[in-house]
């Protein structure tokens, strides 16, 4: 039972990787993908009522959560032309994410991923990409999907240069400004 939060996120670590072996929209796809989907939710919530919350988990989560996201995008755009403006504006979210990492680093010593608001809705958004894109187009979903992205990582840059101290669980750059005037 000591592990079991833990345990949940290292299955979507799994499902990632088992991704890469599917093809895209196949049965085996989906499956893979909601459940590594689902296994998002659980995680959290095991880590919250069974208290085991940690430092190793929140570093856990990211990874895996960022896996997920990369094997996906992967395996779904791997047969699809990307236009180059997507590309443009992808390199450039994650310039600022690995920014903002590098900034967390050399401040705290250690990968400083935030569980921000913001993060959340990317992470969402991300997860829902395959979804976005078949409503919406690969331009529009890459649009609403570049912007909401773009802004949490501008956010967690934001974040990471202005706190004193890391706090993963830091909720919003207002919430962040109003304890510190306090």
């Amino acid at each position: 039972m000591k592990y079991v939060a833990n345990s949940i996120t290292c299955c979507r670590m799994l499902l990632a990787v088992g991704l890469l072996f599917t093809t895209p929209f196949s049965a085996a796809f989906w499956i893979c993908y909601l459940c590594a989907g689902l296994s998002d939710i659980l995680d959290g919530l095991a880590a919250k009522v069974l208290k085991q919350e940690s430092e190793l988990g929140a570093k856990l989560d990211s990874a895996a959560d960022i896996l997920l996201v990369c094997a996906a995008a992967i395996i779904v755009l791997r047969p699809v032309a990307i236009p180059l403006w997507l590309w443009i504006c992808v390199a450039a979210i994650g310039l600022s994410r690995l920014t903002g990492y590098a900034v967390g680093y050399v401040k705290y010593h250690t990968f400083s991923a935030l569980h921000t608001y913001l993060n959340k809705a990317a992470g969402l958004t991300l997860f829902g990409f395959p979804l976005i894109c078949f409503l919406l187009g690969l331009q529009g979903g890459g649009i609403l999907i570049c912007a909401v992205c773009a802004i949490s990582a501008i956010e967690e840059l934001a974040i990471t240069i202005s706190s004193k101290s890391l706090n993963r669980d830091c909720r919003s750059i207002g919430l962040l400004h109003k304890e510190m005037r306090t």
